[in-house]
């Protein structure tokens, strides 16, 4: 794995310095992380087709996991889940 930014925590929504791969890091207890895609509705279909949409993963204890998601999603649980950009490939 390759880090690109800094770790932030996800308290609070947040893009992830725009990321398209996510690596999460949580702490022990088992907690679910919401994406959602806030981008604009550009009618090309690259946020989507639709605004205000949102998924969840449950991210177990001590667990860890690469998610995948547009540059304007955002990721947002606990402030204890911890995000960080990465590369995509690892290289």
């Amino acid at each position: 794995m390759k880090p690109l930014a800094n770790t932030i925590a996800t308290g609070a929504a947040t893009n992830v310095y725009k990321a398209t791969a996510v690596y999460i890091a949580n702490d022990a207890t088992a907690r679910t992380v919401t994406i959602a895609n806030t981008g604009i509705n550009t009618g090309d279909g690259q946020h989507g087709s639709y605004v205000g949409g949102s998924v969840t993963i449950r991210v177990p204890v001590n667990g860890t996991l690469v998610i995948r998601k547009r540059p304007m999603d955002t990721v947002q649980c606990n402030a204890a889940t911890y995000a960080t950009s990465v590369a995509e490939n690892g290289a």
